[in-house]
């Protein structure tokens, strides 16, 4: 969303976003590669595979996502007079030590045409499979899904379903109520850990 660290480009919902991914701010995600420079128009050295999938430019500063096979580099170029060479930007952030695998994965490709995705750097099977779960979870409430429809339709499926008092005091109910907890800070703000691999 426009505000908490994405660009609202490109704006139609029915856009496949493989082919058309958001941009985000490298204030908010440290994987996106700061480059500065003398001349933002200037050519990005990539390797001829790398094929550029979005683009917003203003007086400052160029957003691209580039696709190379399967993995998205996302740089962001931004203007500085003084700099005679173009020069890698790494803030002194939390993010630091992605910043910096980035960087070194972005110089990869650029010299190398080859691109590395680190194991470290990915969500887990587990991670994945609980992040789908909370999405369903969260559509499921604003389908008005109650939390007992969720417990014996979404995350029990195949327990047999409890009914008054049992169910109040049961833990499949506490489970869930914590599933959907969690489900909302996801949705709220938690999305931007995903984008710190967090």
């Amino acid at each position: 969303m426009p505000g908490d660290g994405a660009s609202a480009f490109p704006t139609d919902p029915a856009m496949n976003p493989r082919e058309h991914p958001a941009l985000w701010s490298p204030d908010s995600a440290p994987d996106v590669v700061i480059v500065e420079t003398a001349d933002p128009d200037r050519a990005i050295p990539l390797p001829p595979s790398a094929e550029p999938l979005v683009e917003v430019s203003n007086r400052s500063e160029r957003n691209l996502v580039f696709a190379h096979g399967t993995a998205r580099l996302r740089l962001c170029v931004r203007l500085v007079p003084a700099r005679l060479v173009p020069a890698l930007s790494i803030p002194c952030d939390p993010g630091c030590a992605l910043r910096l695998a980035a960087a070194a994965r972005w110089q990869r490709v650029t010299r190398s045409g080859r691109i590395s995705l680190s194991s470290a750097d990915q969500p887990t099977p587990n991670q994945r499979i609980r992040f789908i779960q909370f999405l369903a979870i969260h559509d499921a409430l604003e389908a008005g899904a109650s939390p007992r429809d969720l417990a014996f339709g979404l995350v029990l499926p195949n327990h047999r379903p409890l009914t008054g008092a049992l169910w109040k005091g049961s833990n499949e109910r506490r489970q869930v109520l914590r599933l959907i907890a969690d489900a909302r800070r996801l949705v709220s703000n938690g999305y931007r850990r995903l984008l710190l691999h967090g």
